[in-house]
């Protein structure tokens, strides 16, 4: 009787182990599975995604182009005349003559971008306060800043095409609209 229960008990180790066998066999296979199903969904998206595998190539180029893209770009104020150099010739004699500018119509074509609005630290006129430590400086250092460019302003105010006299005038114009009338040379 010792003989058959232990013959039994081997029988019923052969059969758990076999069970064992299988169930881990059935899970591992299952788990195979998914992971190669879940390879074929990542590739199959990659696929579709411009750009995702190619390092370099154009597709990557223009993506990247699209993101550096600048947002906006700048645009002064005023009529087109005001801001582009003229490659025309010089008027010919008894040629209609040159409307002149005053300095508040240059001020509104090209100066009024940053000091109507601050932008870069300009002072905006008429702000007698943010004017003062610049008024303060005299109307030749200031001639030469709006001439010659100082710290973020740009030489005549980004328009090369402005004359050094038109400059002057759109300088008086700020001036003596900021406080500073006193130090405008009268012509």
């Amino acid at each position: 009787m010792e003989h058959h229960n232990q013959q039994q008990l081997h029988e019923h180790g052969k059969r758990h182990d076999q069970h064992f066998y299988d169930s881990f066999l059935l899970v591992f296979g299952v788990l195979a599975l998914m992971a190669i199903i879940v390879f074929w969904i990542a590739m199959s998206v990659a696929d579709r995604s411009p750009g995702s595998y190619d390092l370099g190539g154009a597709v990557q180029e223009k993506l990247i182009d699209q993101r550096l893209a600048p947002i906006g770009d700048v645009q002064i104020a005023g009529s087109a005349e005001t801001q582009t150099v003229s490659t025309a010739p010089a008027p010919a004699a008894g040629a209609a003559p040159v409307v002149a500018q005053s300095g508040k119509q240059i001020w509104e074509g090209t100066c009024s971008a940053c000091h109507g609005t601050g932008a870069l630290g300009a002072p905006k006129i008429g702000d007698k306060s943010e004017w003062a430590p610049h008024l303060a400086k005299g109307f030749t250092v200031l001639e030469d800043h709006a001439l010659h460019g100082f710290l973020l302003m740009p030489a005549k105010g980004g328009n090369p095409s402005l004359s050094d006299a038109q400059v002057v005038k759109a300088l008086e114009y700020m001036i003596s609209q900021s406080g500073g009338a006193n130090l405008v040379p009268h012509h």
